[in-house]
């Protein structure tokens, strides 16, 4: 017996056992006019798109959030990040009275600023944000992992990944709220938490006073001008972050510490340089001294790329020169490296003198001015530790001091080493009690780095007499000494 051919019915209904899961997904939602899950969401996103002067931002009811940290879970999985990556944390406030007890918690990610310190900083400018919708967003092709928005940023939202070499961060799901979706964060909260509001810039800039904060614990919100808003915050006053009294050393940044303690005793050796040449005319100088400045300084500016996560890309640095102390320092460094060659090429050909200290002058104004970039790359993240003040003693006291170390004058630089110990010192016994988290780490985890900067810069202070021999130890106790700079750091970010 012969069987029927099959008909049309029976082809479409095998064509239909064929499908794959993303097929049947696509055909149930093909005539949708408005996303499925709009439902649920419908009234977590604005209606209409920000409009002159406005911004997206995002709106977290502390009373909502009960810390399941399903928000995270969300941006993880649909921005596919990497194993350990995450763009949303999850802390906690706490009551400081024991009498009155509570505890909140504060689901957070990039609060997408009116004044956005990661791109001011950014050398390369990598952070773009958008004039319609406010949201900054990172430029990952445009990043080579120097990681100064890492500092620049008081809330730790760039963050650094390894296996691309390069930071990245929230950027409030822009593709998906083009087309009415919500971002992951607010579509998989359970308990409506997470909001995306739309706010006016000029409130959100004089909302932002010296005095105001996001959060207990955060810092002030005239840096940056943050927008996101924390609704139904409980004791204000007298709640503090779960992690307050939590101290570890911060990032370590060798190459960073590598580089400055080099540059700045190549420069100070420099200056020493051409007053030495100066005050004797050049008559009987050497050239070593001058020679082994240029070493030193290039070593230190050659260890300054290992920083990077993409040094290939090292060439875009110079970009973001308008609003970036970083660009300028590499510029002006950059500027400096040229000059300091042709001082010691204008020295071994021994011709023309007055040209020769002219040049020199010029290497050693560049080199001055390269320490101040440096200075300012630190004092700009507005971290006390690293106040404009302090950060200007460190830096030029060390170059001082190198520079005095090769000059007729060496044992002057017993002044600068002295200053130098004596300011770490007076952190380590308690003198500062603004530093009591530094002091802390001084006497614990970074005992033995401080211990080993003081005896250094002491040895180096009994070998005076022999000044390539202290310049030696001296160097090695400074970069003990700028290591403290780095990891004895305060670090600001949201609370837990």
């Amino acid at each position: 017996m012969n069987q029927a051919a099959p008909t049309l019915i029976d082809e479409l209904i095998e064509q239909q056992h064929r499908l794959t899961a993303v097929e049947r997904f696509s055909q149930r939602h093909e005539a949708a006019e408005t996303p499925v899950q709009s439902r649920y969401y419908q009234d977590l996103i604005p209606l209409s798109k920000p409009g002159v002067g406005e911004q997206y931002a995002f709106e977290v009811d502390l009373d909502g959030c009960s810390g399941c940290k399903a928000c995270v879970s969300a941006c993880h999985s649909l921005n596919g990040l990497d194993e350990g990556e995450s763009w949303r944390d999850v802390g906690s406030l706490l009551a400081k009275e024991v009498a009155a007890p509570t505890q909140q918690t504060v689901t957070t990610a990039c609060h997408h600023c009116v004044d956005p310190a990661c791109a001011n900083g950014c050398p390369t400018m990598a952070y773009h944000k958008d004039p319609d919708t406010g949201i900054v967003r990172h430029l990952d092709d445009q990043c080579i992992g120097c990681r100064y928005c890492e500092l620049k940023c008081p809330y730790e939202v760039p963050k650094f990944n390894e296996r691309l070499g390069i930071v990245r961060k929230c950027d409030m799901c822009q593709s998906r709220l083009a087309v009415g979706e919500a971002p992951a964060c607010v579509q998989a909260c359970p308990n409506e938490a997470i909001r995306i509001r739309v706010v006016s810039k000029d409130e959100v800039a004089k909302e932002a006073v010296p005095t105001s904060r996001l959060l207990p614990g955060t810092v002030t919100s005239d840096y940056t001008q943050p927008t996101t808003r924390y609704r139904n915050l409980r004791n204000e006053t007298t709640s503090s972050p779960s992690d307050e009294r939590t101290i570890h050393p911060a990032h370590g940044h060798f190459p960073l510490v590598w580089m400055l303690v080099l540059t700045q005793i190549g420069a100070g050796m420099t200056v020493g340089d051409v007053l030495t040449r100066s005050l004797q005319a050049g008559a009987g100088v050497s050239w070593s001294s001058l020679a082994l400045a240029v070493v030193i300084s290039f070593a230190g500016l050659a260890g300054s790329v290992l920083h990077l996560g993409r040094p290939l890309q090292a060439w875009r640095a110079f970009l973001g020169w308008r609003t970036s102390w970083l660009s300028r320092e590499i510029l002006v460094f950059g500027g400096w490296s040229s000059a300091l060659m042709l001082y010691l090429a204008a020295v071994l050909f021994g011709k023309w003198p007055l040209l020769t200290l002219g040049i020199g002058g010029g290497a050693a104004v560049a080199g001055v001015l390269g320490i101040f970039t440096s200075v300012m790359v630190y004092a700009d993240t507005r971290r006390k530790f690293w106040a404009l003040p302090l950060t200007l003693f460190r830096f030029y006291a060390t170059a001082l001091a190198a520079g005095l170390l090769v000059s007729p004058l060496p044992y002057l630089a017993l002044v600068a080493i002295a200053g130098l110990l004596a300011y770490d010192g007076a952190i380590y016994f308690g003198a500062f009690p603004n530093f009591e988290n530094q002091r802390h780490l001084m006497q614990g985890v970074l005992k033995k780095v401080t211990i080993a900067r003081l005896a250094l810069g002491v040895t180096a202070m009994l070998f005076i007499g022999m000044p390539l021999l202290a310049l030696g130890v001296f160097l090695v106790s400074e970069l003990a000494g700028r290591s403290l700079f780095f990891r004895a750091v305060d670090e600001p970010g949201m609370p837990g």
